[in-house]
């Protein structure tokens, strides 16, 4: 079958096409609380994938790779905005030092590791994608997050307008569609 201009235009005229810039974030941390402050200042993020794993089967005949355990999932970027007084790094570098706390290099620099449950059992990130009109199209929730990575800033003498923004990178045990659970 060919491809054709008009079934495709017909698609888009009934179904209309996804706006990657309407979205909310909301960031649960481990002991429950919402951290609106944070959840405004959101500029980027994703809804990760997630990888089935597989293994080539050698049986006798044609050669297929097969699916085996559990899958694996993309870690999450989220990038944020900085407010003058840099929040957005601060609540980051706290909830990191829950994870490893590194007493700012006193007595030679230990390092002590924190729980799990502490920092990520119940801390959860929910990606909602929000229809033309504001509706709720699609919602994406992690769950068991911490952040791994906080990236570095760049600071410049050259650059005199823009705003500041920092990115985390986190790591969670799955992730879920959670659509029907607000509709």
């Amino acid at each position: 079958m060919a491809f054709s201009v008009a079934d495709f235009t017909g698609v888009i005229a009934s179904k209309g096409l996804a706006s990657s810039n309407k979205f909310e974030v909301a960031i649960h941390f481990q002991d429950g609380i919402r951290n609106r402050a944070l959840e405004l200042m959101c500029d980027t993020v994703s809804i990760a994938g997630k990888t089935i794993q597989s293994t080539a089967d050698i049986n006798y005949g044609i050669r297929r790779e097969v699916a085996y355990a559990a899958p694996t999932y993309e870690a999450i970027a989220l990038t944020f905005y900085c407010t003058e007084k840099m929040y957005e790094k601060t609540e980051l570098d706290k909830w990191q030092n829950k994870i490893v706390k590194t007493n700012d290099g006193e007595n030679g620099g230990t390092f002590d590791v924190g729980y799990y449950d502490d920092y990520a059992k119940d801390a959860k990130i929910v990606v909602t994608k929000l229809g033309v009109t504001g509706d709720i199209v699609y919602k994406h929730e992690y769950r068991e997050v911490y952040p791994k990575a906080i990236s570095s800033i760049e600071l410049s003498h050259g650059t005199s307008s823009g705003a500041m923004k920092v990115s985390a990178t986190f790591n969670y045990i799955y992730w879920r569609d959670a659509t029907s659970d607000s509709l």
